[in-house]
């Protein structure tokens, strides 16, 4: 009985063990598309890395201000997307006054207002992008879109700086070299 018994696990275990396998194949041979690469470039004032004269030697005090335009263009082949990445005092050993100075200081950066009156000081006007402190960490809302086709695109910025009205004293004889960083992808 142990035996039957035993024989006919093994029949069982056998028969459950046992399976199908099948293997199928298929070729064909497919034409890729031509692979083709863009470029993606941005300039500030035309230049990669432009020096940004208009608001140097502005001789602000407390309650003033300077502003000047400021051209961002893409100069690639494919759209893309740009965004401010910081607005910082890049002065090389600044003192105390530069310190002091570059804390109380306020930015503000708006498009759609043409280069000219931006130039002659008219009040501002368009779409604000950013208005803040000097601060590494200093974004636009959101990315702003520059095309590549059919020509490539380019958008006029405003940038004002001040120096608000309550400023501390200790800012009296400070300078900055402001530096307005932005980043750009591809789109």
């Amino acid at each position: 009985m142990k035996l039957a018994l035993c024989a006919t696990v093994l029949l069982l275990l056998g028969i459950s063990a046992q399976g199908t396998a099948a293997t199928w194949r298929a070729e064909r041979t497919v034409d890729p598309p031509a692979l083709t690469s863009g470029s993606l470039g941005l300039l500030a004032g035309g230049e990669a890395r432009y020096q940004f004269t208009k608001l140097a030697g502005s001789e602000l005090v407390p309650g003033s201000f300077t502003q000047a335009s400021l051209a961002i263009s893409n100069a690639g082949t494919v759209d893309l997307s740009y965004q401010l990445a910081g607005a910082v005092n890049s002065a090389t050993s600044p003192n105390a006054a530069d310190q002091s100075l570059a804390k109380a200081l306020r930015v503000a950066i708006y498009s759609g207002m043409s280069p000219a009156a931006c130039d002659a000081y008219q009040p501002l006007t368009g779409e604000l992008l950013y208005t803040g402190p000097l601060d590494a960490a200093a974004r636009f809302e959101k990315a702003r879109v520059l095309s590549a086709e059919p020509t490539p695109a380019s958008e006029d910025l405003c940038v004002r700086v001040s120096v608000p009205a309550g400023a501390v004293q200790s800012a009296a004889g400070g300078k900055v070299a402001l530096t307005l960083s932005f980043v750009g992808q591809q789109r």
